[in-house]
């Protein structure tokens, strides 16, 4: 085969990379105790990042992909969320509205940042 057959697949090849960010939006890394509300019932969440999109916490709360819940934020107080995936007592979450960026900097301002990935 010639290598003119894979010319038009560098942005397959590229968007496999792990390596590559192809987030809607920059996640910062946090580590801050809230709690998340589902069905009138509140669990405990460690929030690991953030966005204005949405978040990613360690619960072992027992949510499915797209139940809508709250979690408790500064600022903004007790958000709406979907939760999009869980597993292995990780949840992602994105939020019902994005946070503006003004509120979202406010928030962030309030919250510690983490030292290391996990």
């Amino acid at each position: 085969m010639s290598p003119s057959v894979f010319a038009n697949l560098g942005h397959v090849l590229r968007s496999r990379d792990p390596s590559v960010e192809q987030r809607r939006a920059r996640r910062d890394l946090v580590d801050m105790v809230s709690h998340i509300t589902a069905q009138d019932r509140s669990h405990a969440a460690q929030i690991i990042n953030i966005s204005i999109l949405g978040l990613m916490c360690r619960s072992d709360a027992p949510l499915t992909p797209g139940t809508r819940v709250s979690i408790w934020l500064p600022v903004v107080q007790d958000y709406a969320a979907d939760i999009r995936w869980v597993q292995d007592g990780r949840i992602g979450m994105e939020f019902a509205e994005p946070i503006t960026p003004h509120v979202y900097d406010a928030m962030l301002a309030l919250i510690p940042p983490r030292r290391t990935a996990w």
